[in-house]
């Protein structure tokens, strides 16, 4: 179990106290750099870790970095497990033991965050090591909802959000059972008709393929399995208008952190459109829409950024994005 990491209930008290401080401008859209402390990725629901697992991540404090020194790994008894660290993706760091772990051996994972502004406690995570699994050589399956017409946040490099009129629709990944077990120390890109759209940290999906609940949220401006185009831009206008309306091709890549291997990715096509919506409302899949036609990965809450926020007015507040949390929300 996790020490002292702080709870997303105490985050959201945070955020909601810096909501009601805060003025209604640019610093409304900010997130506190360590709002969330080192984490470490591990299996759902207590499960085991495989024990060839090829490397276990530490992922810094939101936007800081961790200190090197403290990162451990061990046994119940506290007897240190050798191991090599090594750079993982995007500022992480990646134990390598130097043996397979032990099935049937609990273990912890500890390290201490770096943070600017603040005190950090060492954290840490505990564990048990299960009989050594294949690698996976496949991610699983990808489809695509029929696409709905409605409103949605969009976010720019400021990482404010502002909501917009438009075309939307969801990826739908099922991992295959073989990568299940490895989930945790995947990253992910999505990219369409082969240009960048967005990409998710560790952990980004869970077993049921479903976007992560997660602090990665604050670390990039598109969700992972979303995609869309703007028709009506609203005000402010958003800093770009997404997709242009017609037929694209999106594609999911997983990276297995220090496996050295290449997963095949997987591609479906789908199609956006800025005509006017059908009149008999469709009847497709809602694809993860919410009350109100807001898709439910979008994550009202973002990070700061280097530039500062540059919308003024009529942007989302804090406290207006965390009202409207429960409408953004996709199934867990």
């Amino acid at each position: 179990m996790h020490g002292h990491v702080w709870t997303w209930g105490a985050a959201g008290m945070f955020l909601l106290g810096l909501g009601a401080l805060a003025p209604p401008s640019a610093e409304a859209c900010v997130a506190a750099n360590c709002l969330v402390d080192v984490r470490f990725p591990l299996p759902e629901d207590g499960g085991a870790v495989p024990a060839n697992v090829p490397g276990l991540v530490v992922r810094p404090p939101l936007r800081e970095s961790t200190e090197v020194a403290t990162i451990q790994l061990l046994q119940a008894d506290g007897a240190q497990v050798p191991f090599t660290l090594a750079a993982g993706a995007r500022g992480t760091h990646v134990v390598v033991p130097t043996a397979p772990l032990v099935p049937g051996t609990q273990y912890r994972i500890e390290a201490k965050g770096l943070c600017q502004f603040q005190e950090t406690l060492t954290q840490s995570a505990t564990f048990t090591a299960g009989p050594e699994l294949p690698l996976p050589t496949t991610l699983g399956t990808l489809g695509v909802d029929t696409p709905k017409r409605g409103m949605f946040p969009v976010f720019g490099d400021a990482e404010c959000g502002s909501p917009q009129e438009g075309d939307f629709t969801s990826l739908r990944f099922t991992p295959s059972p073989e990568l299940v077990p490895f989930l945790p120390w995947m990253t992910w890109t999505v990219e369409v008709d082969g240009q960048p759209w967005s990409f998710s940290n560790h952990h980004g999906l869970d077993s049921t393929g479903a976007d992560h609940f997660d602090s990665h949220k604050y670390e990039y401006n598109r969700q992972l399995l979303s995609l869309y185009t703007v028709c009506t831009p609203g005000n402010p206008p958003p800093p770009g208008r997404g997709l242009t309306p017609g037929r694209h091709r999106a594609t999911l890549q997983g990276t297995l952190e220090r496996a050295n291997l290449t997963l095949p990715p997987l591609s479906v096509d789908f199609e956006l459109s800025c005509d006017p919506p059908a009149t008999d409302g469709g009847t497709g899949d809602d694809g993860g829409v919410t009350d109100g036609g807001i898709p439910g990965d979008a994550d009202p809450i973002r990070g700061p950024s280097s530039d500062g926020c540059t919308q003024a007015g009529g942007g989302l507040t804090v406290l207006g994005l965390l009202a409207t949390l429960r409408l953004w929300r996709r199934r867990r």
